[in-house]
C-alpha cells in the first residue's frame, strides 16, 4: 500500500505541517535561514509528524497545538540529520549537498543547534509541562546517542545489544516519545499512552533495521549513497552484526571494528558476500516481528481510521524499497 494512500486520513494536516516547517525555517541571518529552508526542502517521508498526528487525532484536543507538535517534532529529527552528517562527514543526503559540505564544522554544529531551539521553541508554545518533559528526556537520548557514537568513532561494536542501543537513540525513541507526547497532549488514559509509546518505539526500531538493509540490498539512487555505505563508513548494522555471528572472526568485518587492516577490494568484497548472504532476510525478518508486535500493542486503543493507518503503516515500513 502506498504511503500517500495510508496516510490519506492526516493529509490535510501533513499540508499544513509543510507550511508551518517553511515559517519555521525564517531566521534574522539569511543564510541560516536558508540552509535550514534546504534541509527542509529536502523533503523525506514526514514519518516522524505522520505518527504524531495519527496518535494525537485519536483525541479530542486542540488542533493547533498537536501541529505545533508535530512540526517540532519534525524539526527536532532535522537538527539530528545535521548532526549527524557532521559526524559522519556526509556530503550529500537525499541527492542534496549537506550544510557541512558548505560551512564549517563550528558553524554546521551551531546550525544544528539553531534547529534544535526552534524545535523546543515551538514544543514550548503547546504549554504542557508533561509534552515538555518528554520533549527534553528525548533530546538527552538523542544527544547521549550521538556523543557514544562519536566518543566510540575509532571502534565499531559487533555486539547485537549496543547496535539495539544505538538505534534506538537515533531513532526510535523519537518515534517513542513523539506518539506519548501526542498522546498526553490528548489527555489519553496512561494505557493508551504505553501503549503508543510502545508502538513507536518497536516501529522506529523496525525502521531503522531496515534502512540498514536497504543500505546493502537498495539501489544508490534509493538510497542516496554507495551500497554498503555504513560499512564503509566503519558502522556495523544489523546485516553485518548476524553475518559475523555466523562468520566468526571474519578478517575484513574485525578489521572495519577497528579501523584497520583491510583494503578497498577486500571491503568491497564482504559488502558483496554480506548483501548475497541469507543474514539478508533474517535482518528483514527481524524487522517484521519487531512490526507485528508494534502492530499487536494498538490493541489496546479503540478502533479508528487513525489505528488503522498505523497498523498499515507497520506493514509499509518493511515493505519500503528506500
Amino acid at each position: 500500500m502506498e504511503l500517500k494512500e495510508i496516510l490519506k486520513p492526516i493529509e490535510t494536516d501533513l499540508q499544513t505541517i509543510e507550511v508551518q516547517l517553511r515559517e519555521a525555517s525564517r531566521a534574522e541571518f539569511g543564510p541560516l535561514a536558508l540552509v535550514i529552508e534546504s534541509i527542509i526542502e529536502s523533503g523525506g517521508k514526514r514519518m516522524r509528524p505522520a505518527v504524531t498526528m495519527l496518535a494525537g487525532r485519536m483525541y479530542p484536543q486542540n488542533d493547533a497545538h498537536l501541529l505545533k507538535l508535530a512540526v517540532s517534532v519534525e524539526l527536532l529529527h532535522l537538527a539530528t540529520l545535521i548532526h549527524d552528517d557532521l559526524i559522519d562527514k556526509a556530503n550529500t543526503r537525499r541527492g542534496s549537498s549537506t550544510i557541512n559540505s558548505k560551512w564549517d564544522s563550528k558553524s554546521t554544529v551551531l546550525a544544528g543547534d539553531y534547529v534544535w531551539a526552534k524545535a523546543a521553541k515551538i514544543a514550548a508554545d503547546v504549554g504542557n509541562t508533561k509534552v515538555l518533559g518528554i520533549f527534553a528526556d528525548t533530546v538527552m537520548v538523542i544527544v547521549e546517542g550521538e556523543i557514544k557514537q562519536d566518543y566510540m568513532g575509532s571502534q565499531a561494536s559487533t555486539d547485537r545489544a549496543e547496535y539495539y542501543n544505538r538505534i534506538y537513540a537515533k531513532t526510535a525513541s523519537l518515534f517513542e516519545g513523539a506518539m506519548r507526547s501526542a498522546a498526553v497532549l490528548g489527555n489519553a488514559p496512561q494505557k493508551h499512552v504505553d501503549a503508543l509509546g510502545m508502538y513507536g518505539r518497536k516501529l522506529g526500531t523496525a525502521f531503522q533495521i531496515i534502512d540498514d538493509v536497504l543500505d546493502f540490498v537498495g539501489t544508490q539512487s534509493d538510497v542516496g549513497k554507495p551500497v554498503g555505505n555504513d560499512l564503509r563508513q566503519g558502522v556495523i548494522t544489523l546485516p553485518a552484526l548476524m553475518y559475523y555471528e555466523t562468520h566468526p572472526g571474519h578478517p575484513v568485518i574485525e578489521s572495519v571494528a577497528v579501523k584497520n587492516g583491510h583494503t578497498p577490494e577486500q571491503l568491497e568484497a564482504a559488502i558483496q558476500e554480506i548483501r548475497a548472504s541469507p543474514e539478508m532476510n533474517a535482518a528483514r525478518q527481524e524487522a517484521q516481528d519487531l512490526a507485528n508486535e508494534a502492530i499487536r500493542e494498538l490493541q489496546a486503543l479503540p478502533r479508528s481510521k487513525y489505528r488503522q493507518a498505523l497498523e498499515q503503516l507497520a506493514g509499509y515500513v518493511i515493505e519500503r524499497k528506500k
